[in-house]
């Protein structure tokens, strides 16, 4: 059995379906008369089978949480969109998202992880600092984000393996040295 489709998704029984669309079709009529331009690149005109139809985003917005024993929780957002408050939402530039990225702070080094799906290895862009790390890619699929640390890395040290969309980097805390160096007097 097929179904019929409607902005892309299956249709349903006549009184489901006005039932069920309704407030989106509203909802899209509008977003089409007043796209922004920062939201132009979001739509999209494809044709189907079943006739052209629009499609919307991707619209990506999300949270990640992480605790550790001891210490306050930690919630980070990620995606191509943010809120900017009153309900209005701004695009991230060129189309971009904040991958989603966990660190874990060991001993002497800290352990990354980012989420990348649908990117391959020569289109990410990684440098860092002794106090930040950036990543960016280049290809279809854009993401980018910036890790500030808390305490010194050793940009030298980096061990950074990709596979199957994710980043995993190894990254030596910068030794502190002490106060002054020992200086021998002749």
């Amino acid at each position: 059995m097929r179904r019929e489709m409607r902005r892309g998704f299956p249709t349903f029984g006549e009184e489901e379906e006005e039932e069920y669309w309704s407030p989106f079709e509203e909802m899209m009529n509008q977003f089409e008369e007043e796209v922004p331009e920062e939201f132009e690149e979001f739509v999209k005109e494809e044709k189907t089978p079943h006739g052209k139809v629009r499609r919307y985003g991707p619209f990506v917005y999300g949270f990640s949480y992480s605790k550790k024993p001891g210490e306050e929780p930690e919630i980070q957002e990620f995606g191509n969109i943010k809120p900017t408050g009153r309900g209005k939402i701004k695009p991230s530039p060129e189309g971009e998202r904040e991958p989603l990225v966990e660190v874990v702070d060991l001993n002497g080094k800290y352990e990354v992880t980012i989420e990348m799906p649908g990117v391959e290895k020569e289109e990410i862009d990684l440098s860092a600092t002794e106090e930040k790390l950036r990543v960016k890619t280049t290809g279809e699929r854009k993401y980018q984000k910036s890790i500030t640390f808390e305490e010194k890395i050793d940009p030298e040290t980096i061990d950074a393996n990709f596979r199957n969309g994710v980043l995993t980097l190894e990254i030596e805390k910068k030794e502190e040295e002490e106060e002054g160096k020992q200086i021998e007097i002749k």
